[in-house]
């Protein structure tokens, strides 16, 4: 079993860097807010061009960003890591992965502010409308290409050898409607001793990805415990009903913007500058309708795990269920009981206790665990 006063301390730390990068993220974003626009003042004519300026704006804040980070992710990404043993990874791995999720981040960021600033500038009144629109297919369009073009760049997966492994599983999600990819093995070890597992992408790109810390450590029954549970997500909806809720939250998001940005909407000359300089102003909307409603999306992606919890239950019994889930737990240092505001703001996925209480009420009744659709 895991050792409670160590998973306590990890947990302790961890949640410490978390809240202060939230009071760091806000404090920054309102910093930018105060100086933008007297910089803006004096780049603009320098400039003379409004995506010139758009580009500039956006990368000192972004990278100065990264780099005031950079301490914080490193404490937390690699000293606390290795520090309660739960990392294989090198300083120079860590590195790279750094410099890999920067990259990524700067396309990303690239592709949404020249979305939003092109059709805050060209796209006529109905420009909100077609930003909320883009958003929707940029969300759909990420979660389909998500397992064959970004996480490939940061992990290697590929098919699970061991064919009676896999035809029980495939066999295990017979009758589901689910049409697989493939089920693959994702190499995680080089990096962390933390098992994983995840359904990911849409139609032809849909596969089950379990890492190869789980596949290593788990039996079989325990293996197909947890394949059981992603299996669960598909059979519940739970990707579609997960962009309903990501259009919920663009619309709330959009509206911020809008109230921000669209008093300078159109090609006037005179306004782009102001425009610019509003940009921290849209980061902090961003961040303070994401801190908002983190509360009530977790709660929803809580509930989502626990039906898949309750699928993996029914189908493989207690047994299996409850070992594969002390095993999740033990090799994660997962914290068996964190506090209420902590689970409420932090956690998407049930404290561990929780779900191996799921166990102990099947087994006092039967009836509870019998919610596989």
């Amino acid at each position: 079993m895991v050792d409670r006063t160590d998973a306590k301390a990890y947990h302790r730390r961890k949640n410490a860097v978390r809240l202060l990068g939230i009071v760091f993220g806000i404090t920054y974003a309102l910093v930018w807010c105060w100086i933008a626009p007297a910089w803006m003042d004096r780049l603009a004519p320098a400039l003379g061009n409004r995506w010139l300026a758009l580009l500039c704006v956006a990368s000192v804040v972004f990278l100065a960003q990264e780099v005031l980070l950079l301490p914080m992710s490193f404490y937390s990404g690699y000293v606390l890591e290795h520090r309660y043993d739960l990392s294989n990874e090198t300083v120079r791995g860590w590195g790279i992965r750094e410099v890999k999720e920067l990259a990524v981040g700067a396309v990303l960021g690239a592709i949404l502010l020249a979305g939003l600033y092109g059709l805050l500038w060209y796209g006529g009144r109905l420009w909100w409308l077609w930003l909320w629109f883009g958003w929707i297919l940029l969300s759909v369009g990420l979660t389909q290409l998500f397992p064959v073009l970004i996480l490939p760049i940061f992990y290697k997966a590929t098919p699970i050898e061991d064919e009676s492994l896999v035809g029980r599983l495939h066999q295990l999600a017979e009758g589901t409607g689910l049409r697989l990819s493939g089920v693959f093995r994702l190499s995680l070890s080089e990096e962390t001793k933390k098992p994983n597992a995840m359904l990911a992408g849409l139609g032809p790109t849909r596969r089950v990805l379990l890492s190869d810390t789980l596949l290593d450590a788990f039996e079989p029954a325990e293996i197909e415990t947890v394949f059981v549970h992603e299996l669960g997500h598909h059979v519940r909806g739970h990707i579609h009903k997960g962009i309903v809720l990501s259009a919920l939250a663009a619309t709330v998001v959009i509206a911020g913007i809008v109230w921000r940005l669209g008093p300078y909407a159109g090609s006037d000359a005179t306004q782009w500058s102001t425009a610019v300089a509003v940009l921290p102003q849209v980061f902090l909307v961003v961040l303070a309708v994401g801190f908002l409603s983190r509360p009530v999306v977790n709660a929803i992606l809580r509930g989502f795990e626990t039906q898949c919890d309750r699928d993996a239950l029914t189908a493989t019994g207690p047994e299996a269920y409850r070992s594969a889930f002390r095993k999740l737990g033990d090799m994660s240092l997962a914290d068996p009981d964190p506090s209420k505001p902590i689970e409420v703001f932090f956690y998407d996925h049930p404290p561990i206790s929780k779900r191996l209480a799921l166990a102990g009420e099947a087994e006092a009744d039967p009836s509870t665990s019998a919610s596989a659709p």
